[in-house]
């Protein structure tokens, strides 16, 4: 007898509700995100190589159509390898295309979708339909723990955390900062507990539920004041693979998931979510492969630049671009112009932002017309940022 026959579920039906979830949960997030996908905008490209072709309209629209076809396919078809094959080969050209297109979601949904496609996950061949799972598992589990981990540092519990919750407390109750810095350290300790005992059997379903607890609190804080929509789906995507995955699954311990029995996929999923995002606490590795969204521990980057130069920018570029009360300089938040525009936030990393600075110095008459000022990570302990400033003439 299967170890599975004591569970709410069995492998089976885990691995059909996960393709389905998956598929769907990434068809949404790419609607909800179109112009992020198209070359047809204003926030310019920021390819891998520089010599990459770029798709031009209308033919960029038929590759964003036939991206959400393919999900749909694999979403209804019973046996959606070459789907999921023919869709990972053009994801991952749009993400050679445009590094802002790296969003933790999609990078998430494709690796999941990658074991889909790598497992056979026939009944008849249950080996490999448990590695599939576990494969997923190890993501789903380290996203918890690592976005945990990220949160640490002075400026989720000074900035980030007040940033969610003040706007509430200060309707209701007039209240602003309500929680002391000792109790919202907690939250990122609940996090990476929670990661870690998605792992054990006996506290896998405790975590779940809390887990689940987690998914509706971030819903009911973003969803009322419009903030980031593209991770509303993201969130409920999660809380479904929660329940699919973990919820009175017995048949695996802490060692299947974070030591497979044999190299490969396993093994590369335990390198890039459970190893690599330990190197972006030292800048070695991106951000946003590393869980750190809403972490407060990014780089942010905002262009500053002359009336003169504002004036020459596309009408496109122009309506994203703000005078400082404070100095009254002109300036664009490079975050806020990316969420206005692509209904992403920006890719937080320097030559994202060297990348999206170079296109607007390509209209300046002078280097220092505009100045790029990049904000790095925060001290972990005081929230203090380093900042470096950049005219054209330096990039």
């Amino acid at each position: 007898m299967h170890a599975y026959k004591h569970s709410l579920l069995s492998d089976d039906k885990r691995v059909l509700l996960l393709k389905i979830i998956l598929s769907l949960g990434c068809f949404v997030g790419l609607l909800m995100s179109m112009r992020l996908w198209l070359s047809a905008r204003y926030y310019p490209l920021s390819p891998v190589i520089e010599k990459l072709p770029v798709i031009s309209p209308p033919f960029d629209y038929v590759l964003y159509i036939s991206v959400l076809a393919l999900l749909i396919l694999i979403a209804i078809a019973r046996r959606p390898f070459k789907y999921i094959a023919v869709f990972l080969l053009l994801a991952v050209f749009l993400s050679l295309s445009d590094q802002s297109r790296w969003q933790p979601w999609f990078y998430q949904y494709l690796f999941m979708l990658a074991a889909i496609c790598i497992y056979s996950w026939g009944s008849s061949d249950a080996d490999k339909q448990m590695a599939l799972l576990n494969t997923c598992r190890l993501i789903i589990a380290t996203v918890y723990f690592w976005s945990g981990v990220q949160k640490i540092n002075g400026s989720f519990v000074d900035r980030t955390f007040p940033s969610l919750v003040n706007p509430y407390f200060n309707f209701f109750f007039g209240v602003r900062n309500p929680f002391p810095p000792w109790l919202i350290i907690l939250v990122p300790l609940f996090e990476v507990s929670i990661g870690i005992g998605l792992l054990t059997r006996k506290f896998r379903d405790v975590s779940v539920f809390l887990a689940l607890m987690t998914h509706i609190l971030v819903l009911l804080l973003f969803m009322p004041v419009r903030r980031n929509s593209v991770v509303w789906p993201w969130n409920v995507a999660m809380a479904c693979f929660l329940v699919i995955l973990f919820w009175r699954a017995k048949d695996f311990s802490m060692r299947d998931v974070l030591l497979p029995r044999k190299p490969g996929f396993q093994a590369l999923v335990v390198v890039l979510f459970g190893i690599m995002p330990l190197f972006s606490l030292f800048n070695l590795w991106d951000s946003y492969l590393s869980s750190t969204l809403y972490s407060g521990n990014t780089a942010a980057a905002v262009i500053y630049l002359n009336e003169s130069m504002k004036e020459r920018l596309p009408p496109g570029i122009q309506g994203h671009v703000q005078q400082s009360p404070s100095n009254g300089k002109f300036l664009i938040n490079l975050n806020r112009w990316s969420l206005a525009e692509l209904n992403v936030p920006s890719y937080p990393e320097k030559r994202i932002f060297i990348n999206i600075t170079k296109r607007i110095c390509a209209d300046a008459e002078d280097a220092s017309e505009v100045n790029l000022m990049i904000y790095g990570k925060p001290n972990w302990l005081n929230g203090y940022r380093k900042t470096y400033t950049y005219n054209c003439s330096d990039l």
